[in-house]
């Protein structure tokens, strides 16, 4: 199995980039939005909204470190990876009386940002990765979709899965401004003696159609967490090049990591496994080259995921691009 085009697989925050533009685009916020992290949120039961105890709580990865990240704009959030930011976009929330993308925004968006069906690419194998809307799940779970399933797919977990190049187009989208491309392999065919034969113009599949400006912010956002100080990957950064970037943690539950005492993949610490991944272009400024790592169980993406873009990266700008 080719698993860069033929796994699917939870994308985690890497997904971030995809809520950021849907919520800009349908305005449900802009650029001087901001929302407040102040600790894990309770979700009210919409049956018992006055029974605390009946609420669903939902954390973001901060908050198990003892830490809370206050109040937090779209380019903040993205370079911190803060859950509770996109909870709030992706859902919304209630007592705050904050209206959030919601389902058919979401699944609308992520299509447009090359997730679900195949990319195309000239390559044996590819397979898709289907997007999560309230009528699949009616129809597998006979169960209707919840503002708590807009809160997971909005950070790339619940329903959500995706192939890493849908994740690596999807990046490239955001590098270049919004024009979705169709991955290919070959570039031109030539004879034994250079001379061109055939040229394989790329293939533009759709341009997005978001606002002035929005794209610039969530650029902006992975520019940050490379580049600012609070960033989540600023040990991407390369001497002389402006990497931009967004990291991912994904958990996961599969046969292998199954606690048949708790009846899920939890440790003692409740605690899931985690898929590492790492999503970079580069220059920020005018974009030649977008990569995605991604490492199967391989825990934090600022850890695991970071190193291998990086040295992908480094070797392109000082050893492939000079010549």
């Amino acid at each position: 199995i080719n698993y860069a085009i033929g796994g699917r697989y939870p994308p985690g925050s890497t997904f971030k980039l995809v809520t950021s533009v849907a919520a800009l685009s349908e305005g449900v916020i802009d650029e001087n939005t901001t929302v407040m992290d102040a600790g894990p949120i309770l979700l009210p039961n919409i049956f018992f909204p006055n029974d605390l105890s009946q609420a669903q709580r939902f954390v973001s990865w901060n908050h198990r470190l003892g830490i809370n990240h206050g109040p937090l704009n779209v380019v903040q959030a993205l370079a911190l990876s803060n859950d509770i930011f996109f909870y709030w976009i992706g859902g919304g929330y209630t007592p705050a009386k904050f209206r959030g993308l919601g389902q058919k925004a979401l699944s609308s968006w992520s299509e447009q940002l090359s997730y679900g069906a195949p990319t195309g690419i000239d390559l044996i194998g590819e397979i898709g990765a289907f997007v999560p809307t309230g009528q699949w799940k009616r129809q597998l779970y006979a169960e209707s979709w919840t503002t708590g399933d807009s809160y997971n797919m909005a950070i790339g977990q619940g329903y959500m899965l995706a192939t890493p190049l849908q994740v690596l187009v999807s990046t490239a989208t955001v590098a270049n401004g919004g024009t979705v491309y169709q991955p290919q392999v070959v570039y031109q065919l030539t004879d034994t003696v250079g001379r061109v034969q055939r040229d394989f113009t790329p293939h533009v599949v759709r341009q997005l159609a978001a606002p002035e400006g929005a794209i610039d912010l969530v650029r902006q956002g992975m520019w940050a967490t490379v580049n600012a100080d609070f960033g989540t990957a600023t040990t991407s950064r390369i001497e002389g090049i402006t990497v931009a970037g967004k990291t991912g943690t994904a958990e996961f539950c599969d046969k292998e990591h199954y606690n048949p005492e708790k009846e899920d993949c939890l440790d003692e610490e409740d605690l899931r496994p985690s898929h590492a991944w790492y999503v970079a272009f580069a220059p920020y400024e005018n974009p030649e080259i977008a990569v995605v790592t991604f490492v199967y169980n391989g825990g934090e993406g600022s850890a695991t995921a970071i190193p291998v873009t990086k040295t992908i990266l480094e070797a392109y700008f000082r050893e492939i691009r000079p010549r």
